[in-house]
């Protein structure tokens, strides 16, 4: 914690920060098809123990 809170000038907060940055760098997109329907995963449980 008190290396990121010495370093916080090195992250971006708000997009007004990120000026002279191109966008292609920050976003990134997910190759997803648009017809494709969400499928819900199995909920993964941990044995009791742990």
């Amino acid at each position: 914690v008190s290396f990121l809170r010495a370093n916080k000038d090195a992250f971006a907060w708000e997009a007004a920060d990120l000026v002279g940055v191109p966008r292609g760098v920050i976003e990134h997109h997910l190759m997803v098809c648009p017809n494709a329907r969400p499928v819900k995963q199995k909920a993964r449980r941990q044995a009791p123990k742990k």
